[in-house]
């Protein structure tokens, strides 16, 4: 595949006065397909029913960016103030989240995790998600690796979610302090896959990045 059959997203969104952030990459299936179209089938697919359902409903979106990772012309910034949270707000840290493990489809790049603001108290007990919440976090999982589709042409897939490996700027720097994206059609051809299996893990999780550090 070529680099301009990627793109990257991002779910711009909202909780506690705090930014949160999603990132996302997907593979083209729809010839012609830009993106726009990615990021509405994003929305339509992934947002407006599985997540934002599993969200405290004082979670809020602002955009959904969307990019072509080799086609500078190739992007959108899509309003999603219209996809809040829809779960009750008795709400966890903003730090605290739902993990997600999209396993590996080969032994040269590690599983792909997404890690959510989703859950309240009462679907946690003493650290770990409670069995119905789990299911419900699978069904989130099985809908990101189910090709994605707009409400308005219900099965035309436009893309699929894809996860890529990612590369040290500075070659052999030990630890690697800054990573960058495949950017030439090898590098992406060579280091990605396409997840079929998930794991919904059981415990409570935070995600570092949304933490105050002093």
């Amino acid at each position: 595949m070529a680099l301009t059959d990627f793109w990257e997203i991002k779910d711009n969104q909202v909780f506690g006065g705090k930014a949160i952030l999603n990132v996302y990459h997907a593979k083209r299936i729809l010839a012609g397909a830009n993106a726009g179209n990615v990021g509405q089938a994003f929305l339509d697919s992934i947002v407006s029913v599985d997540l934002r359902s599993l969200q405290p409903n004082n979670l809020t979106r602002t955009t959904v960016e969307v990019a072509n990772l080799g086609d500078a012309t190739d992007f959108a910034s899509i309003g999603s103030t219209g996809f809040p949270g829809q779960a009750a707000p008795d709400k966890l840290p903003s730090f605290n989240a739902a993990t997600i493990q999209f396993n590996r489809t080969r032994n040269d790049m590690k599983n792909g995790q997404k890690r959510f603001l989703v859950g309240n108290e009462t679907e946690q007990l003493d650290g770990s998600w409670i069995a119905a919440f789990i299911a419900s976090l699978n069904t989130l999982a099985t809908t990101i690796v189910t090709p994605w589709e707009t409400a308005a042409s219900p099965g035309v897939d436009v893309c699929e979610f894809a996860v890529l490996k990612r590369f040290c700027v500075v070659g052999g720097q030990d630890p690697c302090l800054a990573y960058r994206l495949p950017n030439t059609n090898t590098e992406v051809d060579d280091n990605h896959f396409i997840p079929f299996s998930i794991i919904s893990r059981t415990r409570v999780r935070s995600q570092v990045s949304r933490k105050v550090l002093q």
